[in-house]
């Protein structure tokens, strides 16, 4: 049986793109006779081994500063050297490590390099991240640079969930060797799609992050002369209470935090998705995910989203302005939303499922 380690700095179920990412991912390769190990950090008091449907999870000991945020990973503990020799148990065929900015990246190279196991790195992300504090983020900046020098030592190949992530792989002096896209699975294939027909139904699902945008498109919903619309916002995170405080009404509704299974609901039924992020986004799952709903979808191009997005399957906005009339245009044209939402479904299907990306990574990492 073939072993492919993969390292990021948080599993499932901690929340986030890159979990969702390695999480399905590590399905597909179980359900292809392949054995997975996932190495991230005990960020929560979790197990540091531990078999689930098939997938091996080993927990890095971390440090309590920053765990919420950026692990440090606690190499002096008994826990990390446990972790180290149920690695060595196993004969590792090929190493993935996801972004460039994670103590686990440079982790997971360093042992592939001193095993000689190929090492293949995955960009997620199309900027530097963003605290909103330029001091802060300058320091930021400068440690991502210094720590991407040390984990281009040990790397053999490296992908992007995107165009937009392998673009930005040019900045650290890096050649990307090809996209590993973001994908979904096909659940739509159970679940009855039903658009709104009484209202236009808009969603926003993602965290709840300044940076998201999400103000920007209550803001433009507001500037609506309909009456039957709404607005809906699923998600949860340190922004949440401020935007419900000054926002939420009877045309505006916060979910919170919402299961894939709540949330995969709300697409069946929803008319618009709206995107409109300023976050270095890799490729969005949201997108996807609305897209494969019947959705049709207006996002800014963070994440790479102009490439599969053309104006037919769905909008590209980069103002408060072109947000504003996209928005007014497709809430006053049922039809042309509808077109777009199955053009958008098509592309999903035909691009961005779990069963082609899986069948793209094995070919290029030939195992």
């Amino acid at each position: 049986m073939k072993t492919i380690a993969i390292f990021c700095g948080y599993a499932l179920p901690h929340l986030g793109g890159i979990e969702r990412y390695v999480d399905n991912l590590s399905k597909q390769l179980v359900g292809l006779k392949y054995r997975v190990i996932i190495v991230s950090s005990n960020y929560d008091n979790f197990k540091t081994i531990e078999e689930k449907d098939g997938i091996i999870n080993l927990r890095v000991p971390i440090h309590g500063l920053f765990k919420g945020r950026y692990p440090l990973i606690n190499h002096f503990s008994k826990e990390y050297k446990k972790v180290i020799n149920e690695l060595n148990k196993y004969k590792i065929d090929r190493i993935i490590v996801n972004t460039r900015f994670h103590l686990t990246t440079l982790m997971g190279a360093k042992y592939g390099k001193k095993n000689n196991i190929p090492v293949y790195l995955i960009e997620h992300g199309s900027n530097h991240l963003s605290i909103s504090n330029k001091i802060l983020d300058w320091f930021g900046e400068k440690y991502e640079h210094a720590l991407t020098n040390k984990v281009k030592k040990y790397v053999d190949k490296y992908y992007g969930v995107s165009e937009d992530a392998c673009k930005w792989q040019k900045h650290f002096k890096i050649n990307s060797n090809g996209v590993w896209y973001n994908s979904i699975n096909r659940f739509d294939k159970d679940i009855n799609i039903r658009k709104n027909s009484k209202k236009v139904t808009i969603l926003y699902a993602g965290r709840i992050l300044k940076e998201k945008g999400i103000e920007d498109l209550i803001i433009a919903f507001n500037k609506l002369e309909n009456n039957d619309i709404e607005l809906l916002i699923a998600g949860d995170g340190n922004y949440l209470g401020y935007l419900k405080n000054k926002y939420e009404n009877e045309k505006i509704k916060f979910l919170g935090k919402t299961n894939f299974d709540e949330l995969i609901k709300i697409y069946s039924k929803a008319n618009i998705f709206v995107h409109p992020s300023h976050y270095p986004e890799g490729l969005p799952t949201c997108i996807l995910e609305a897209g494969l709903m019947k959705c049709a979808v207006i996002a800014t191009p963070n994440g790479g989203t102009s490439y599969f997005i053309n104006g037919k399957n769905g909008m590209v906005i980069k103002t408060q302005n072109e947000l504003e009339k996209s928005l007014k245009k497709l809430v006053n044209d049922k039809e042309l939303t509808k077109r777009m939402g199955e053009k958008l479904h098509e592309t999903v299907v035909n691009n961005f499922t779990w069963e082609v990306t899986t069948k793209k990574i094995l070919n290029d990492m030939d195992v």
